[in-house]
């Protein structure tokens, strides 16, 4: 065996030395690039992630496209042409600590690049949700809501890409682009209000208060269409609120979610079991059919934060019940496409992103997103800022 051994050796040093650097493969220089992403497409879908961004998807194929670096209190819009993502942030130069910077950032929609950074006054927030930081409509406003620690929002000239104007709006919180020229925050007397603004001085009113606001408050999570300033608040009891915004509301009477699906209406008792709304993000929109999706769960009153077992799907203009999806696990929050053929999209307190069809209700597929609760699904339709 030693002499096999020797012998294989010694007929390999026996090699010329050119006939082993020709066989050795010859290494090529790398070549860098910067991958580029097409136009937005009608199933991508943003969850926010624990790795401090918002990561881009394509939800037919279920692939990572790209992301965008976002704090845990970063919040994200798209802009009405859709080739810009901005990101209302608040960031410290050493992580945790050291020099404040509040900031919104905007990145290219097609290479992901940071073209520029609109510094913004200080402000404080404790929690983030898409009702914080919205962009009107015609692209040229942005409103970033801040406490500071009164509360007020910030407009932002997109086109001169600094502070235009900020509006105090004490005791009120968040906001609701109108159709055009201004946008509504909800208020703990129950009422909006609402701010006319074109670029001169904003103009202020108030509504009648609509909700009880200490027995039946309204959810944050409201949804507005754009295109049309037509908005949809939901009470903790599942009461539905039709509002068209501007500077002087109409507000419908409410109806019942619980109505519209044959249940019981849901109290206010605090032993009370009934069907009800709940979740860190419990609502979506789909504005090719109008349908609202609701996330419920089985509960008394005051658990409008647990998780959901269900969506329904839900007619608002005719107040009836289309549809109710199971859910594979409880989800704390929702979103949906836009489009004729829409999905829907479900984040779980795992991070999971389940993927349904949201006209049949089957799982399309699950991914392993590290999602947190908020979701963001560009509506590609027509006058929409996604």
């Amino acid at each position: 065996m030693k002499t096999t051994c020797r012998a294989a050796m010694a007929a390999m040093l026996a090699v010329p030395a050119g006939n082993a650097l020709a066989a050795s493969p010859v290494l090529q220089a790398e070549q860098s690039d910067v991958a580029t992403l097409p136009p937005v497409g009608a199933h991508w879908v943003l969850p926010a992630t624990d790795r401090e961004s918002y990561t881009i998807y394509d939800a037919d194929a279920g692939r990572i496209l790209g992301t965008v670096p976002a704090s845990i209190l970063g919040n994200i819009a798209l802009s009405p042409d859709r080739r810009t993502f901005y990101v209302a942030d608040t960031i410290w130069s050493r992580v945790d600590h050291g020099t404040r910077q509040d900031l919104i950032q905007e990145y290219d929609a097609h290479t992901l690049a940071l073209r520029r950074e609109i510094t913004l006054p200080p402000r404080a927030l404790a929690v983030y949700k898409g009702q914080d930081f919205d962009v009107s409509p015609d692209g040229k406003w942005a409103y970033v809501f801040d406490m500071s620690p009164a509360t007020s929002v910030t407009i932002v000239d997109l086109v001169k890409g600094a502070v235009a104007h900020t509006v105090d709006i004490p005791g009120c919180a968040l906001v609701f682009p109108w159709k055009q020229g201004g946008f509504s925050s909800l208020c703990g007397d129950g009422s909006l209000t609402n701010v006319g603004y074109t670029g001169d001085k904003p103009t202020v009113t108030h509504s009648a208060p609509f909700f009880d606001a200490n027995n039946d408050p309204i959810f944050e999570q409201g949804l507005v269409d754009h295109a049309t300033g037509h908005a949809l608040f939901i009470s903790y009891t599942g009461k539905v609120y039709n509002v068209t915004l501007g500077q002087t509301p109409d507000i419908a009477a409410p109806w019942s979610i619980q109505a519209a699906a044959g249940q019981p209406v849901a109290g206010t008792g605090v032993q009370e079991q009934a069907w009800r709304p709940g979740g860190k993000q419990p609502f979506a929109w789909n504005r090719a059919s109008g349908h609202l999706f609701v996330l419920m769960h089985v509960g008394p009153h005051w658990t409008h934060k647990t998780d959901g077992i269900e969506v329904w799907e839900l007619d608002p203009t005719h107040h009836t019940l289309l549809r109710r999806i199971d859910l594979p696990q409880p989800a704390r929050g929702i979103a949906v496409s836009g489009d004729a053929a829409p999905l829907l999209y479900a984040t779980s307190q795992d991070g999971t992103m389940t993927v349904l069809d949201a006209r049949t209700g089957t799982v399309r597929r699950t991914v392993e997103a590290h999602a947190e609760s908020m979701i963001v699904a560009p509506d590609l339709m027509p006058g929409h800022n996604g």
